[in-house]
C-alpha cells in the first residue's frame, strides 16, 4: 500500500485541472505570423484574398506549407527554454491556431489555445497558445478596443491571468492599429489601444499590488514612441527601478540597432515585451532572466534583400507569393523560477 500511496497521489493529481507540473524555468514568445489564414470564404469578413480563388491564390497546399514553417520557427524556439506561452497575431481564427499546435513540430507540448473572432474587418485575431502541463489559465478575457474619429473596429487585447508554479501570471497578448495612414494620423489609434491596457493593468495592481504582468504584441510602434512611453507608461529598464512602473524588455534592442521587421533600411521593433517591476527583481523568486528581450534571428528565417541587406523572409510581399514564414520576427524572454 506504502508503494501505491504516490501512484494515487500523481492519479488524483492529473484528475484535478490546477494541478500541473513545476519547472526551474520556461519562455515567453511572441509571433506576428503575417496573415495567417485558413483557405475557407467567412462570409463575416473581407477575407476572400486569402482563398484559392482570391488575389494570394491561397490553396491548401500553400496552407500547409505556412503550418509547416510557423511551427518549425515556434519548435526551434522551444529548443532551449521549454515554452510556457506562445502569443500569435494575424491568426485568422481558432481552428488555425489548433491546426498549428496539431503539427508534429508542436505537437509534443501539448498546447492549448485562447482565441476568439475579433471584429477587425479582415478577420485576424490575437491568440495565446499555452502549456497545458504548465500553465493553468484561471481568468480569459477579449477587451475591447474603441478607435477615436473611426468606424473601423481593431483588434481586442486577450487577456489571461494564469497559474504557473504555484504562482500568477497576467498575460497580454496585443496588435494595435496599424501605420496604414501613416505613422502620425495613425497615432491616436494606437494611444487609444495603450490607454485601454493601461486601465486594465491599473484595475490588475489595485487589487494585486504584487501582480506579475507580462504584455507582449505587435504595437505597431517603436519602444521610444509616445503610445509605449507615454500613454501606456512603459521604459527601459535602466536603475533605479521604480515598483510602479513598467518596463518595456525591447528598448535596449531598438536602441542597439535591432529590428523585428524591416521597412527598406529603416529597422523597427514593433513586437514588444513589456513587464512589471517585479519581473525584473531578481531577488523575486519569479523574473525574467537579464534585463532585455531576445529577437529570434536565425538565418533560415531571413531574406537577403540585393538593397537592403537582411530582413525578414516573407510569405507575401504584395500578390507576389515567397512562400517564407512572416514579415515580424518571433521575440521572447525566459522566465527563471527560484525557490
Amino acid at each position: 500500500m506504502r508503494k501505491l500511496f504516490p501512484l494515487l497521489i500523481a492519479l488524483f493529481c492529473l484528475s484535478l485541472s490546477g494541478c500541473t507540473q513545476e519547472v526551474n524555468s520556461g519562455r515567453i514568445m511572441f509571433y506576428n505570423t503575417e496573415n495567417f489564414f485558413d483557405t475557407i470564404k467567412d462570409p463575416k469578413t473581407d477575407d476572400a484574398e486569402f482563398t484559392p480563388t482570391g488575389l494570394a491564390k491561397w490553396t491548401s497546399e500553400r496552407y500547409q506549407h505556412k503550418l509547416d514553417n510557423i511551427s518549425k520557427v515556434l519548435a526551434a524556439m522551444s529548443e532551449a527554454e521549454v515554452p510556457i506561452a506562445m502569443g500569435l497575431s494575424e491568426v485568422e481564427n481558432k481552428k488555425v491556431s489548433e491546426d498549428l499546435t496539431n503539427t508534429p513540430a508542436l505537437r509534443k507540448y501539448n498546447l492549448g489555445v485562447i482565441e476568439q473572432d475579433s471584429p477587425d474587418p479582415r478577420g485576424i485575431d490575437v491568440a495565446l497558445l499555452y502549456n497545458k502541463k504548465l500553465f493553468t489559465v484561471i481568468i480569459t478575457e477579449f477587451i475591447t478596443v474603441r478607435l477615436p474619429y473611426s468606424d473601423v473596429s481593431t483588434r481586442d487585447i486577450l487577456y489571461v491571468k494564469g497559474r504557473i508554479n504555484g504562482g500568477e501570471l497576467h498575460l497580454f497578448v496585443n496588435h494595435w492599429p496599424s501605420r496604414r495612414e501613416g505613422p502620425i494620423t495613425s497615432r491616436p489609434k494606437r494611444c487609444a489601444a495603450a490607454m485601454v491596457l493601461r486601465n486594465k493593468i491599473a484595475q490588475i495592481i489595485s487589487a494585486d499590488k504584487n501582480a506579475r504582468i507580462i504584455v507582449m504584441g505587435d504595437l505597431n510602434d517603436n519602444p521610444t514612441d509616445s503610445s509605449i512611453v507615454n500613454i501606456l507608461g512603459a521604459k527601459e529598464p535602466v536603475e533605479p527601478y521604480n515598483t510602479s512602473s513598467l518596463y518595456d524588455l525591447m528598448a535596449k534592442p531598438y536602441k542597439d540597432g535591432k529590428y523585428t521587421l524591416k521597412y527598406h533600411q529603416e529597422n523597427d521593433v514593433f513586437d514588444q515585451m513589456i513587464v512589471s517591476e517585479n519581473l525584473i527583481d531578481k531577488t523575486s523568486t519569479v523574473h525574467v532572466r537579464g534585463n532585455e528581450g531576445s529577437i529570434f534571428k536565425e538565418k533560415w528565417i531571413l531574406f537577403n534583400h540585393p538593397k537592403y541587406g537582411e530582413m525578414p523572409n516573407r510569405t507575401y510581399s504584395g500578390p507576389r507569393y515567397y512562400g517564407g514564414f512572416s514579415d515580424h520576427l518571433p521575440v521572447y524572454i525566459d522566465i527563471d523560477f527560484t525557490r
